[in-house]
Formats: C-alpha cells, sequence, structure tokens
C-alpha cells in the first residue's frame, strides 16, 4: 500500500549533501500528497524515476540488450552490419 507519511533517512548522501536519489523520493512524496487514488496510479511515473535511480533496472536491461546484440552480430560473422565499403 502507498502512504503519503512515508519516510525515508536524512536525505543525505555518503559524503554530505543531498543523496542521489532524495530529489526523487521527494518529488514521489509531494505527488503521494495529492494522490486521489488508492492504488498510486497517478503517482507511478515518480515512482518509477525514484526506483530507477535506486536500482537502475531500466539501464541494466538496456546494457544486457545492446550486448545481446554485439554478440549476435559478432556471431554472424560480422557481414551484413555498417561499413564495408565497396563499389
Amino acid at each position: 500500500s502507498y502512504s503519503a507519511n512515508a519516510t525515508m533517512s536524512s536525505g543525505f548522501g555518503l559524503r554530505g549533501g543531498i543523496g542521489r536519489c532524495y530529489p526523487f523520493w521527494a518529488e514521489y512524496k509531494e505527488c503521494l500528497k495529492t494522490e486521489e487514488r488508492n492504488d498510486g496510479g497517478i503517482c507511478m511515473p515518480s515512482r518509477e524515476d525514484y526506483f530507477e535511480c535506486l536500482h537502475n533496472r531500466r539501464e541494466h536491461e538496456i546494457v544486457r540488450a545492446v550486448n545481446a546484440e554485439e554478440k549476435k552480430q559478432k556471431e554472424g560473422g560480422g557481414s551484413g552490419g555498417h561499413g564495408g565499403g565497396g563499389d
């Protein structure tokens, strides 16, 4: 369940200053204050941004996809790709 009263640590990073994900948390928390639906649907984009900052799942998925494509192209013998010149 979603709670507009959820708390987070101080918001300070390891070396002082604002933690790298705190701005995303603050945005999500402010959204929850105005959330009218019980399922948190209106604030879901803010929540996803906050969780992406924490866990980098989307970034990891993109890296895995790029690596898989590179491997696929290398196994294919390199033909059909860019370059090659020729007349």
